[in-house]
């Protein structure tokens, strides 16, 4: 069995765990190694049939699901599905002997449907496999991100524009030295009920209006230019990248208010980077390929994000001047054990040094994913192995002692830097 320096052994020993294979030695095999972590509250079942009467059954709590894929009645794909149609949000582990590209698709068919997938596992399961994905549930990774069911749309614009949203900003550093080369600036909400809301329901209801689109982008703009100058008065220029929807591209005058604000501001445009998502379109492509061509002229980078999840990415690159290419977290965590993550990872990153683009890895958290990603030649990264999101007083502490330990070591790359 595989130590565990983070938690205490009994920290397993809370988890209800539901074994969902057709085969009794298998279960038995399973349930030695869940005893073995320090499991005991253990239930079995035969088939995706079965295992979904367990699961709605009244009074029914499990933590978390090792489900089989291939099974004769009711398989691993069936069960996912009428998880997903009733909503039960259960921890999932999906375990086969199928191969890698067959056990990933499923997981990520998992992800699709909205359930909390914790990891796939190739068969035999072993304790070095199953541990750390059992802790995901202990650390709360994996859950959905937070939503606000009550909240009206008419609502949430007349919040949006009363104060409510403020920024914080994730690092993003040099992999090749450590260095602190910059932020994004991500706007968030916390709602006095509901507490931290999900951007994509905020940002959702910004874009479906022009005028409230218009606004959130103006608000994150002159939000991050005048976090630039308190950064500058500071002795130093910083890097900032902000995320805009596609749809700003349909106003011609977007290049001319970008560099107003920044003149006022007195920020030199090369050190502002508007993201486009891949999976954003503007209207008039015609008029995209005007306004981000003349927002490179006037010095501001482009950056494609999310780039691998959409159906145009390389048909964007074609059209348009990035000179940013930020690869998916969905493809760089767990890159460093999947050869099909990997294989996009690199080819991505190849891709952007062949075009003279920077390579940025999103979603960095462990350090076999740091490994991987510098062997590979990527540029940059931001995730939470090295910092998360924080406020900008946090982000000058962070600063201090981010350099301070590069001077100390030579790379600002520690474990748990960013926890």
């Amino acid at each position: 069995m595989s130590a565990s320096v983070a938690y205490a052994p009994s920290g397993l020993a809370s988890l209800r765990v539901l074994v969902v294979d057709d085969q009794e030695h298998v279960r038995r095999w399973v349930r030695r190694v869940l005893r073995q972590l320090g499991v005991e509250r253990i239930t079995e079942a035969e088939d995706g049939r079965s295992g979904l009467s367990f699961l709605t059954a009244p009074g029914a709590a499990y933590d978390v699901v090792l489900c089989d894929l291939k099974m004769p009645k009711g398989d691993g794909i069936e069960l996912v599905r009428a998880l997903a149609a009733l909503g039960i949000q259960t921890a999932i582990v999906l375990v086969s002997m199928e191969s890698a590209r067959v056990l990933e698709t499923s997981g990520l068919l998992a992800e699709e449907q909205g359930l909390r997938i914790l990891g796939t596992i190739p068969k035999p399961v072993t304790t070095e496999k199953l541990e750390p994905i059992l802790y995901k549930v202990l650390e709360g990774q994996g859950s959905p991100p937070a939503e606000a069911p009550g909240l009206a749309r008419d609502t949430i614009r007349q919040v949006l524009t009363s104060g409510a949203l403020h920024l914080v900003y994730q690092p993003k550093i040099v992999m090749a030295t450590g260095q602190f080369a910059g932020v994004e600036a991500l706007a968030r909400w916390n709602h006095p009920e509901y507490g931290a809301i999900s951007p994509d329901v905020f940002v959702a209801v910004c874009e479906e209006s022009d005028s409230l689109g218009r606004w959130l982008l103006d608000f994150t703009l002159e939000e991050a230019m005048a976090f630039s100058v308190r950064w500058r008065e500071g002795g130093s220029d910083l890097n900032i990248a902000l995320n805009v929807h596609a749809r700003a591209f349909d106003q011609v005058d977007l290049p001319e208010r970008v560099e107003a604000l920044a003149r006022r501001h007195g920020v030199p445009p090369q050190y502002i980077t508007l993201e486009i998502t891949e999976r954003s379109v503007a209207k008039d492509a015609v008029r995209m390929l005007d306004v981000a061509t003349r927002l490179r002229l006037k010095g501001f980078g482009l950056a494609i994000d999310d780039f691998g999840t959409g159906h145009s990415g390389l048909a964007q690159l074609r059209r348009l001047p990035f000179n940013e290419l930020k690869i998916d977290r969905q493809f760089v965590h767990g890159a460093a054990e999947s050869a099909t993550k990997r294989s996009v990872v690199e080819a991505s990153v190849a891709l952007a040094r062949n075009l003279e683009m920077t390579s940025v890895a999103e979603g960095i958290q462990q350090r076999p994913e740091w490994d991987l990603l510098q062997s590979l030649g990527c540029e940059e990264m931001q995730g939470y192995f090295t910092a998360r999101p924080m406020t900008e007083h946090a982000l000058y502490a962070w600063a201090a002692q981010w350099n301070l330990t590069r001077s100390f070591t030579g790379s600002g790359v520690i474990a748990g830097a960013g926890r």
